[in-house]
């Protein structure tokens, strides 16, 4: 096998790649204002789960996405938090660690996390399978990009219709590196793989991130033990997949969010 050439870093060439900006407005701007809500109202609730798997559906549709989805509320006592989980941000060192805010060192601790958790009761879980292909080798390279940017997007939509209904203090995570504005993205693999400079997280050099009020911590770097988690609410039971697994033999593969919501 022939060996990859090492090119020095001062002789790496710069990738062409540039971080996406989100969009400015909002598509619509007529929504009437909703009275704010510092409690748990079950009707509210009950709407807000309704539009949660539509959006989940939307989007879905949306990207074209072969996969399924759904919502749950569930109680925050279910939300299990462990300092392993985020210990295991560094050993093994993960390939996000330090590259963005939203991964270790930079995001909330697993103490941070409890601290935040314990103000909430009721919350949002995310259900998304995605398909088996676009996690296994060589495909997870380009394909996982996508599956977990889709989850961002409706973490993001669902925290955002939470504050239309009056929660203005909802929060959400998902699971998965930020990777919005083109982090992480087919485009910058290639460029990885041959050996180009790439250009840091904006937001790490103190300039404004270009996924503001979209892009979410993961769930993985607070310290939240989303295998336990999911598993205390009901739903199926993940599988640990690694490099020498192949598509026939993974049976699923599941991707989530929470939205704490009041």
């Amino acid at each position: 096998m022939t060996q990859r050439k090492y090119i020095p870093e001062v002789d790496k060439e710069w990738s062409d790649i540039s971080y996406k900006w989100r969009r400015v407005l909002p598509k619509e701007r007529n929504r009437p204002p909703s009275p704010v809500q510092t409690e748990y109202k079950e009707e509210i609730l009950n709407e807000l789960l309704d539009r949660s798997n539509k959006f989940i559906n939307d989007v879905i549709k949306e990207t074209k996405l072969d996969a399924t989805g759904h919502a749950k509320l569930i109680t925050t006592d279910k939300i299990v938090i462990d300092p392993r989980v985020r210990w295991k941000c560094r050993i093994p060192i993960c390939f996000g660690y330090g590259m963005t805010l939203n991964c270790p060192p930079h995001s909330p601790t697993a103490e941070d996390m409890r601290e935040i958790v314990s103000c909430y009761k009721h919350a949002i879980l995310v259900t998304v399978y995605p398909p088996v292909k676009n996690h296994v080798f060589p495909s997870i390279l380009t394909g996982v990009h996508g599956d977990v940017d889709t989850v961002n997007k409706m973490v993001s939509l669902i925290e955002a219709e939470a504050t239309y209904l009056g929660y203005y203090l909802a929060m959400g995570f998902k699971g998965g590196p930020c990777l919005g504005c083109g982090f992480l993205s087919p485009e910058y693999i290639k460029d990885l793989m041959g050996q180009k400079q790439l250009p840091a997280c904006p937001a790490l050099k103190g300039e404004m991130c270009r996924q503001y009020l979209r892009a979410r911590p993961a769930l993985e770097a607070c310290g939240v033990d989303v295998f336990a988690t999911i598993m205390k609410c009901g739903e199926k039971p993940p599988y640990v997949i690694n490099p020498e697994h192949s598509e026939k033999g993974v049976p699923y593969v599941g991707w989530h969010g929470i939205v704490l919501v009041v």
